[in-house]
């Protein structure tokens, strides 16, 4: 495995710094936006040496065209924006996650995926020792760092009192999976890791992530072959049964998992939670918002200066008076208000159409880490709860990178 990267480093040095960038990717998300952004700048840059254009191999891409057109609209929003001013550069920066699916799809790819075992590797390694660190958090009340939990039922972990270390966690939860199953062969051992994150992954508090996590792992199991089915059912059930008996008898899961979520959505019913939710507030405006602005939208990074309109006032939620945020906090009513129907509309095609043409290959190539990133795009894009911005630079680039993994091994040559 080194010696590949000994040998790739001699010959060709492009190819080993953006190894190199891949490999280490993980902890720029513990750190800042500020190294994610500079980390994607570079592999971008290295890929355009790469690149060869040609016309008939871009017709032949419906991905790339969906892509292509998925953008195209949301610079179409910049003409009816609010603030054209505020819109613009994150308008035309959405471009950079295009190249950046594509430049790192190129090097996975590479000498027949030579290389992507030293990089699953080092993502194992950095998320494990991430899972580490939240476990002594949980057990302790400060991490490795010495940064103290934020607030009761939450973790943080490196990210200090930014409490989206979930996001991070979801991203390559599935990835890590499959590297503890193909890499450990005591079958004990690969268990009882998959259980470990998992419960790491109920710890952080987070429950919507929580939720996609749960989701994800039903749905990863179901369709991976590796594992005999009983193994299935045991872990499984011993998540959900363990995740059970900590949110009933832990008192801060109680109150955040219980009291204000499971008891009043079953009581009320999901319209009436809403109502009496800040989340019901942010969804109700954001729809009105879209039905002011059906056909392009507010543009994007508006909804906070949108939104403190007297119009979108609406007293039968209880929170319309906090109505206001930098998002929506739910990712289709954000693309529906920031961009419009239309835009929409291409959205839900790229992910239905690269879902089935990543699932068709699948089957057959029986990749698991083709799998792994499949289920985060499904649980990300399908699970109706709310969510983080789909623009930031931290959110997007875990999502986009796992997307690029989905066409890296969407190939009927690997294996």
């Amino acid at each position: 495995m080194f010696q590949d990267l000994n040998h790739l480093k001699k010959n060709n040095l492009n190819h080993f710094i953006s190894i190199l960038i891949i490999s280490i990717f993980p902890i720029f998300f513990l750190f800042s936006s500020l190294l994610i952004n500079l980390s994607t700048i570079i592999l971008i840059f290295l890929f355009t040496f790469e690149i060869k254009f040609s016309l008939k191999n871009f017709t032949k891409d419906k991905i790339l065209i969906l892509l292509i057109t998925f953008w195209f609209f949301i610079l179409i929003s910049l003409f009816t924006s609010i603030h054209f001013e505020n819109s613009i550069s994150r308008s035309i920066g959405f471009f950079r996650f295009i190249l950046f699916v594509y430049a790192l799809s190129y090097y996975i790819k590479l000498d027949n995926y030579k290389y992507f075992k030293f990089i699953s590797l080092i993502w194992f390694s950095i998320f494990t020792i991430t899972s580490i660190d939240l476990f002594i958090e949980h057990i302790l009340g400060y991490n490795l760092t010495g940064n103290e939990s934020y607030m009761p039922g939450r973790l943080a972990g490196f990210l200090g009192d930014e409490l989206k270390i979930g996001n991070y966690y979801l991203g390559f939860y599935f990835l890590s999976l499959v590297f503890s199953i193909q890499f450990f062969k005591n079958k004990f051992l690969s268990i009882s890791i998959i259980i470990f994150f998992s419960l790491i992954a109920l710890l952080i508090g987070e429950r919507a992530n929580f939720i996609k996590i749960i989701l994800g792992l039903l749905t990863f199991l179901i369709f991976y072959e590796k594992i005999i089915t009983k193994y299935k059912i045991v872990i499984f059930s011993f998540i959900l049964s363990t995740a059970i008996i900590f949110i009933n008898f832990n008192n801060d899961f109680k109150v955040r998992y219980q009291h204000q979520f499971y008891t009043p959505l079953k009581s009320e019913g999901v319209y009436n939670y809403l109502k009496g939710n800040p989340y019901g507030a942010h969804f109700s405006t954001a729809f009105d918002i879209f039905k002011e602005n059906p056909i392009s939208g507010i543009g994007l990074k508006n909804f906070y200066f949108e939104c403190g309109k007297n119009k979108y006032v609406d007293k039968e939620f209880a929170f319309n008076h906090s109505r206001c945020s930098t998002h929506p906090h739910q990712l289709h009513l954000e693309i529906l208000s920031h961009i419009g129907i239309f835009g929409y509309l291409i959205f839900i095609s790229l992910f239905i159409y690269s879902i089935y043409f990543g699932f068709k290959n699948y089957i057959k190539n029986k990749n698991q880490y083709l799998l792994a990133s499949l289920v985060f795009i499904f649980v990300s894009i399908f699970t109706p709860v709310p969510s983080g911005s789909f623009f930031t630079t931290y959110g997007a680039t875990i999502f986009w990178l796992n997307f690029g993994l989905v066409l890296a091994f969407s190939s009927k040559d690997n294996k």
